[in-house]
């Protein structure tokens, strides 16, 4: 069983390329190791394949990663399911998490982010609490949302760690964390990974 996540970049008109895609990319490289998992696509849109227990960890990052960048936004739904056919490029790829993953983005409307995966509990249980991440994380403002970012990506680093790495003061990543709900943001990552781990052991 995989995820897919399926995104589209909102804004991105209003800032060029140059600023996001190579660092989009960047992020895609350094940790999804087969070059066909990943795709940028019509100049604004993605889609990655990723573990099933990294997948609202994956919305997470990407969000906070575009949104480090003003003006940027991104919705993103996750699909969860089989791969049944393994194409050259991941949009030419299909089966049930694909399949998902579309008919989640096509149901997308004010919200950012939502799910859909063979397990009805766990969309009923989980899509509120996407909603509610996606409503913290839209009123991220950019040195909030790069601060959860780098976080995110060095979760085993110390606050005092992390703090020498951005070049600012404990303090001040003590307050951005803070008010970007980085604390509540991870207990609810922890807990996609309990619930989603039932789920494929049951």
């Amino acid at each position: 069983m995989i995820a897919v996540i399926t995104g589209d970049i909102i804004n991105s008109r209003q800032v060029n390329s140059k600023h996001w895609q190579p660092r989009l990319k960047k992020l895609f490289t350094q940790n999804i190791a087969d070059s066909k998992k990943w795709e940028i696509y019509r100049g604004d849109s993605f889609q990655i394949e990723v573990k099933v227990e990294e997948a609202i960890e994956w919305v997470v990052t990407i969000k906070a990663l575009l949104m480090s960048i003003e003006f940027l936004n991104v919705r993103m739904s996750i699909g969860i399911g089989d791969k049944s056919y393994s194409g050259k490029k991941i949009t030419e790829s299909n089966g049930s998490a694909f399949i998902h993953s579309g008919e989640s983005f096509d149901k997308l409307k004010h919200e950012t982010l939502s799910m859909k995966s063979p397990f009805v509990e766990l969309d009923d249980y989980f899509n509120p609490i996407l909603k509610l991440i996606g409503f913290i994380t839209d009123n991220w403002k950019p040195v909030t949302a790069e601060t959860i970012f780098y976080a995110l990506e060095n979760r085993l680093l110390r606050q005092k760690e992390l703090a020498e790495k951005l070049n600012k003061n404990s303090a001040t990543i003590s307050k951005a964390l803070k008010r970007g709900g980085y604390d509540e943001i991870s207990e609810a990552l922890n807990l996609y990974t309990k619930k989603i781990n039932l789920c494929l052991n049951s």
